[in-house]
């Protein structure tokens, strides 16, 4: 396992053994590991754990969202693919994280209401934007993978059909630029970046299947392909 990035009490990006590469994020409530598409984009909750006060804000992290992210990677930094890592989370580290409440939830309850308040400690729910923009930027990132494995195949000439977007194009921009108030990660940053741009890719269906069709009919992209296979078979 690699660390990719690494915010103390907030997240961390990791990259397992298999390539495959996970999320693990602490949030005012939670902690939570999600599957990341094209190791770009946190998508897919793997695992998460839910405590019964605060552990951080939206904005600062105290020491005990510290204690808990120091604790999870701890206990999975022998996982080798998601497999092993989603078994190690729902065994050693639910059993690590219930040992830091019993220890220390007294202490921990006395920050959150120090920090926040007690009436925000009975709230202890996530917010609706944040939903929101995980939702979106989650479908919008099965839609690039799919897309980036049928390229070759379906979309040679790179522009694809916008009616494959699971939302229109505005609010997948409007999403991705809210989610950016949320990173501080300047790999991250540049891939959501990244992420926005591709959204050009995605035009008018009728003008996007005529472009990919005049290519794929045509007999230099046909001898293209062809070489290359040979190519590649070789």
């Amino acid at each position: 396992m690699k660390r990719i990035t690494y915010v103390d009490g907030q997240y961390s990006q990791l990259k397992l053994d298999d390539d495959s590469r996970v999320f693990v994020e602490i949030l005012p409530e939670r902690v939570r590991v999600k599957k990341m598409i094209l190791g770009v984009i946190p998508t897919k909750t793997v695992w998460e754990f839910v405590f019964p006060f605060y552990i951080r804000t939206a904005i600062e992290a105290w020491e005990s969202s510290k204690m808990v992210l120091s604790i999870v990677l701890e206990t999975i930094e022998n996982a080798k693919d998601l497999e092993g890592l989603k078994i190690i989370l729902e065994g050693e580290t639910n059993k690590a994280l219930r040992e830091y409440i019993k220890e220390h939830g007294e202490e921990a309850r006395d920050i959150s209401v120090d920090k926040v308040g007690m009436h925000a400690i009975k709230q202890m729910l996530n917010p609706k934007e944040l939903q929101k923009i995980e939702t979106i930027t989650h479908e919008y990132g099965k839609v690039l993978e799919r897309v980036g494995q049928e390229t070759m195949q379906k979309y040679p000439a790179a522009v694809y059909p916008q009616s494959l977007l699971p939302y229109p194009k505005e609010i997948i921009e409007k999403a991705l630029n809210d989610g950016l108030r949320y990173i501080e990660d300047e790999k991250m940053i540049a891939n959501i970046k990244n992420c926005l741009a591709f959204l050009i890719a995605f035009i008018d269906d009728e003008e996007a299947n005529k472009r990919n069709s005049e290519l794929l009919n045509s007999k230099e992209f046909q001898d293209a392909v062809k070489k290359r296979l040979s190519k590649d078979n070789q």
